[in-house]
């Protein structure tokens, strides 16, 4: 069983990490995945090709070299050395050109023959020192030592002091927000139920513990602000953290949305600095959850009009709440994020079609029979109400129009639909069958 083992775990890190050869994830990893690090938590096959996707995007040359290698058990121990020319964005942080090495170890536990759950200690101290993101040498009291100087720069004007809440950080726009912050030097918290310690937007004696200490927070809703009680949530919460000494407040809202806009007043009105982030469908729905299953069976059925919609990256999103989270000029700004332009799902569905190389077809069902659908399948009473409730009354036409958001904030256009569905076509998301879970 161990050298099993151990010929997968060379398999995985060979043919999936230093070859970027994706469909092989499957074969190797778990549906059932965790990876665990110093600083994050990332759950799935879908976290973890996204992981891999933005340090190979960010590193082409990528290569992982095994040194030593010991198994008992069903677990495997490996000494490894990351190394790499840092020449693409790595979470908000531009290419650099510069070549890095570092080392570190991963212990990994396999469940029928695939890795289950991994804990990755990796020297990050010394990635980022030869990113040229972290000084070296120790600051001057005159402050004119270059590398302090480089490092002000490179942090894009980092304003932030103490730790950054990410509530919701496991969800689509927290976890990609907490690695964002964390690649910049942020200390950041990230809440969830699963964090320790843990959060529970429906047990408020949870709140206490994740704020301590926070001067800044994301704040996302699951599974939205539209569900009913949402606004006396955010209320209480927004007062326990201005009364527990946050200073910043940066809320993921919605748009076309009457009770999202109920909640963006509250953090308007909370006496601290304020940004929301009002934002349209995301992209990620067609391959992180909701409707991956429709795309791989080849037909998204939904009961919703043909009618044009901006669908946004996350990863635009997340870029914006990094940005109003770290930077200043972001105080009491509203940012409509929307993709550069509209399309209906017939159109969707014909861009993924063609990116993944097969038919995928956009059908319109009935109301009444998605319901009973939704119903059927057990999901969550909130999860039910709320898609019932964007098909019957967002997705009306409200939206059909791009906003600006993204270019305010960060002085770049955002991704298109296009770009979007062909780099997920390369990883092989709608290739074959995943199991996703519902994030926020």
């Amino acid at each position: 069983m161990s050298l099993k083992n151990e010929m997968t775990m060379r398999r995985f890190v060979e043919q999936v990490i230093n070859n970027g050869n994706f469909p092989v994830l499957d074969e190797v990893i778990h549906p059932n995945y965790v990876y665990r690090s110093s600083d994050q938590v990332l759950q799935g096959q879908e976290a973890l090709r996204e992981l891999l996707t933005t340090y190979r995007s960010a590193f082409p040359d990528l290569h992982i070299e095994i040194g030593e290698m010991v198994s008992g058990g069903n677990k495997t121990v490996i000494s490894i050395t990351l190394s790499g020319t840092h020449e693409g964005d790595l979470m908000g942080i531009g290419a650099t050109g510069r070549r890095v090495k570092a080392s570190g170890m991963i212990l990994s536990r396999f469940e029928n023959g695939k890795i289950v759950e991994e804990w990755e200690l990796l020297d990050q101290l010394t990635l980022y020192q030869q990113l040229g993101i972290v000084s070296i040498y120790p600051e001057t009291a005159t402050g004119n030592n270059e590398e302090s100087a480089m490092h002000t720069e490179t942090s894009h004007d980092q304003t932030t002091e103490g730790t950054t809440l990410v509530v919701g950080g496991t969800g689509k726009t927290g976890r990609r927000v907490a690695e964002r912050l964390q690649a910049r030097g942020v200390e950041t918290r990230i809440a969830s139920r699963a964090s320790n310690p843990s959060f529970d937007w429906n047990d408020p004696s949870t709140w206490n513990a994740v704020l301590e200490g926070v001067t800044a927070a994301y704040i996302t809703y699951a599974p939205d602000l539209a569900i009913p009680g949402a606004t006396d949530s955010i209320r209480r919460f927004v007062d326990q953290a201005v009364t527990q000494g946050v200073k910043r407040l940066v809320l993921l809202s919605g748009r076309g949305e009457q009770e999202a806009q109920a909640c963006e007043r509250i953090i308007q009105q909370a006496g601290v600095e304020w940004t929301v982030v009002r934002s349209s469908w995301f992209m990620q729905n067609f391959s992180e959850g909701e409707f991956l299953g429709m795309v791989l069976e080849g037909t998204i059925t939904l009961p919703a009009a043909d009618v044009p919609e901006p669908f946004i990256d996350v990863n635009d999103i997340a870029d914006v709440a990094v940005a109003a989270l770290t930077e200043e000029g972001h105080a009491g700004e509203i940012y409509e994020v929307t993709g550069p332009r509209t399309l209906t799902f017939t159109e969707l569905a014909r861009e993924i079609s063609q990116a993944a190389g097969r038919e995928v077809r956009f059908v319109q069902i009935p109301k009444e029979a998605f319901a009973q659908a939704i119903a059927e399948s057990g999901a969550p009473d909130g999860i039910a109400w709320l898609l019932n409730y964007l098909f019957e009354t967002v997705l009306d036409g409200r939206n059909a129009h791009v906003c600006d958001g993204v270019k305010r904030a960060l002085g770049r256009e955002p991704a298109d639909f296009t770009d979007y569905a062909r780099r997920i076509a390369v990883r092989g998301t709608w290739n074959a069958k995943h199991e996703e879970g519902v994030a926020a």
